[in-house]
């Protein structure tokens, strides 16, 4: 059997596994991953590369980042800032946090704004006498910050990447804000949404109870520190500016760990209590399900079903409206399983020369990539932001039935707002 074959029938059964929520997400993830490397799909080594990750090291740095704002008794102090700002209104909050997101991840990772804004969201939840929750929360965020990266080239690597594909064919390269007009369309339909029903059926179908994750007893029994509260913010605004900035070519996990190790010499923050404080479900989830995206390249599954979809149109791949519909679609679906990163420079380098070739425009099809493969939350292991806010609680059918209908409303927005911008039709 091909490799391809095997990946795609792990995936699926990784998938069914997550649906019957047989086993917790981040034993069927470890599944996943390890049926990979028996397939022979992945070594041992590209499996375990996940645990050192990135993503993994940027979530650890800041785990320990928020338990030093805690323990100073800052955290406390912006909660009930923000609880008195919020009200009794959950509504408006959760709106008010999608916006917020949204346009602050313009200018930085979606990963880092995630990190950095859990601790105030629940400070807000551990302050309001449960008329804000995390679980109500956490997903909004995490979809803000989705969004919103797409919006310049400063904000996820994704539009960078489908931009080098442009310059290489020798087509007009995107501008900072190129994507902006299309971001701004699901930022701005997303936000309706929310105040009309998506609030209301996300409250309705998150009906498990509100996880303590110990913040709450913190936040409201610790005094300021004043020493450890100098630190701890310094540290914090640094590693925020330092997210923006990441220079001499540093990555967020190096910036976070770093200012993690800080907090922990000055004593700010006991590491011991830190590491018992992890989120490790959500650790786990993270790295395995970055082996099973490696597993998923190596196979050349993407390649195969873009190859398969493109010999099933036959002669409709010389319609631009058509090509626009499939590379986001398959931007959305194969972006489920696979870091978006790698997805889109594997889309982008199949529809921009297709377009070139077909003498049509390739910038929207670029567009259609980035925002195919920007807009996956169906499942917990989509993007590593949605897996970090897993610690609010989220079961796989949460991903998917409120994830998957965001996914499909920013799907529905951005072909519109491609084909309208761009002028297809």
């Amino acid at each position: 059997m091909e490799q391809s074959t095997l990946a795609l029938i792990i995936v699926l059964c990784t998938c069914v596994l997550y649906i019957l929520e047989i086993f917790p997400v981040a034993v069927t993830t470890l599944l996943g991953m390890l049926a990979m490397v028996y397939a022979g799909i992945l070594t041992s080594a590209e499996a375990f590369s996940g645990f050192s990750s990135t993503p993994v090291m940027l979530v650890i740095g800041m785990v320990i980042i928020i338990d030093a704002l805690l323990n100073c008794g800052v955290a406390g102090k912006i909660g009930k800032f923000l609880s008195k700002f919020a009200g009794k209104n959950e509504k408006l909050f959760v709106v008010i946090v999608f916006l917020l997101a949204a346009f602050l991840s313009m200018f930085m990772t979606n990963a880092s704004l995630v990190a950095m804004f859990m601790p105030f969201i629940a400070s807000v939840a551990a302050t309001s006498n449960g008329t804000i929750t995390k679980k109500n929360t956490y997903l909004t965020l995490a979809t803000g910050g989705l969004i919103g990266g797409t919006a310049t080239l400063a904000g996820s690597t994704a539009p960078l990447l489908a931009n080098d594909v442009l310059k290489s064919v020798g087509a007009e390269s995107m501008e900072f804000f190129e994507p902006l007009p299309i971001a701004l369309s699901i930022i701005v339909v997303m936000s309706a949404c929310y105040w009309l029903f998506l609030y209301k059926l996300q409250a309705k179908c998150f009906d498990f109870e509100e996880i303590n994750d110990g913040t709450e007893k913190n936040i409201k029994e610790v005094p300021i520190n004043k020493k450890n509260a100098v630190i701890s913010v310094s540290v914090f605004l640094s590693c925020a500016v330092l997210f923006v900035a990441q220079p001499f070519g540093w990555d967020l996990g190096l910036i976070a760990i770093s200012g993690a190790l800080i907090l922990i010499i000055t004593k700010c923050v006991d590491g011991k209590t830190a590491l018992k404080n992890m989120f490790w479900s959500a650790l786990i989830t993270l790295a395995a399900a970055i082996g099973i995206a490696k597993g998923f390249v190596n196979s050349g599954v993407g390649e195969k079903v873009i190859a398969w979809l493109i010999e099933l149109l036959g002669e409709g791949v010389a319609n631009p409206l058509v090509l626009v519909t499939v590379f986001l679609l398959s931007g959305y679906v194969l972006s489920l399983f696979m870091s978006n990163g790698s997805l889109v420079a594997m889309l982008a380098s199949i529809a921009v020369p297709m377009a070139v070739e077909i003498g049509c425009n390739p910038m929207p099809m670029a567009m259609a990539c980035v925002f195919g493969a920007s807009l996956a939350m169906a499942t917990p292991a989509a993007t590593t932001s949605v897996t970090m806010v897993q610690v609010a609680g989220y079961r796989f059918k949460d991903y998917l039935r409120i994830g998957g209908l965001t996914g499909i409303i920013g799907l529905i927005t951005a072909w519109l707002a491609i084909v309208l911008f761009y002028g297809l039709l």
